[in-house]
């Protein structure tokens, strides 16, 4: 008996020693490098910037004409030095992400980055100095600046309007997803909302918007004010209690060639995330899940994806706060209350505290 008890203990330290072992940072990272390339290679190569007919689609034809020749090549061929661990297809996301960032930056006065794995790439184009120049002053017409600063800070009001913001321009896959970390994690502040909806086009400079690019740019101006219309619908919807249709997975799918946001699934989480941020504080997280892709809501970010540089100034406001991270001084048209005429029951959300949430790095208008 004794014997047995001898033989039984040993077996759990063996397991106990082995389980250590293979939970190792070393070991972790070789794991995280082969899910990356597992789902990259599945997922295949990224699509157009944004769906075709999307108002946005001119502004991403502007950014795309602006990139000089051999740009990318360029590109991929510093980072095999850099980054020897990256395969092709994740570059190619990786870069894909990096141009919709600029053109979100193209819109909006401040823009945090809130993905370690796209800003590698950002660092690289910088190391092409006079490439950069030309497809900043092309694109924007001034320098989109990247300049570092000491540690992470949380900003889960930016992160909030970024993911509204990329949910109503671009389509929610896996793999953005996977770069970019979990969307919709955190409601709309009241704040933010407020400037959302008191913005004027007679004076943009007062507003979130680059209002720089809205002046002299008319793609970036037709963007913006498609954004503001979208909000402002999403908005009064919410304040009387018509909550959102929930759609089906197969309604993602990005496979038609032709804008429509029910088709792409860019009106639903968008809607969502305005509705329950006007609900009283609760499970936001799961009650816009159901609105999510079904892949997107399955998938969870592998790997870090907080960021330690940027441009802009950066903000450790809680998404609670009444206080806004940008200065303008608007009343706004609705108060930022509550309405009570729905809620969400489930309490299954599965996702973590999301690391996306953190960041210091950003870019933002030439104002």
């Amino acid at each position: 008996m004794m014997k047995t008890v001898i033989i039984i203990i040993a077996l759990i330290i063996i397991a106990i020693i082995i389980f250590r072992k293979s939970n190792t940072p070393e070991r972790q990272m070789v794991r995280r490098l082969q899910e990356n390339i597992k789902l990259f290679n599945k997922v295949g190569p990224p699509g157009s910037l944004v769906p075709a007919g999307h108002p946005a689609e001119a502004l991403a034809n502007k950014l795309e004409a602006s990139i000089p020749e051999h740009y990318a090549v360029q590109l991929w061929q510093r980072i095999q030095s850099e980054h020897p661990d990256m395969t092709y297809r994740e570059f190619e996301w990786r870069w894909h992400e990096m141009k919709r960032y600029m053109l979100i930056c193209a819109l909006f006065r401040e823009v945090p980055m809130f993905s370690s794995r796209v800003d590698d790439v950002w660092h690289e184009m910088l190391m092409f100095t006079r490439e950069y120049e030309q497809l900043c002053n092309r694109f924007y017409g001034y320098m989109l600046h990247h300049s570092p600063h000491g540690g992470t800070v949380s900003q889960p009001q930016q992160r909030a309007l970024f993911d509204w913001v990329y949910g109503e321009l671009f389509p929610l896959e896996r793999a953005n997803t996977n770069l970019w970390g979990t969307f919709f994690r955190q409601p709309l502040s009241s704040s933010i909302m407020n400037e959302l909806l008191a913005f004027s086009e007679y004076q943009p400079q007062h507003s979130l918007f680059n209002s720089s690019m809205f002046e002299r740019s008319p793609e970036a101006r037709e963007v913006i004010l498609h954004l503001y219309r979208r909000f402002t619908v999403q908005s009064q919807a919410a304040l009387r209690g018509e909550r959102p249709e929930q759609q089906s997975s197969s309604n993602y799918a990005a496979s038609s060639d032709t804008y429509n946001s029910s088709v792409f699934g860019l009106s639903a989480a968008g809607a969502a995330c305005v509705y329950y941020s006007y609900l009283p504080p609760g499970d936001f997280s799961s009650c816009v899940d159901p609105f999510l892709p079904a892949d997107v809501r399955e998938e969870r970010p592998v790997g870090g994806t907080s960021s330690s540089c940027g441009t802009g100034s950066s903000s450790s406001d809680n998404y609670t706060s009444n206080d806004s991270h940008h200065g303008g001084s608007h009343s706004g048209s609705h108060s930022g209350g509550h309405h009570g005429g729905h809620s969400c029951s489930s309490s299954s959300c599965s996702s973590s505290s999301c690391s996306s949430s953190c960041s210091s790095c950003g870019g933002g208008g030439g104002d």
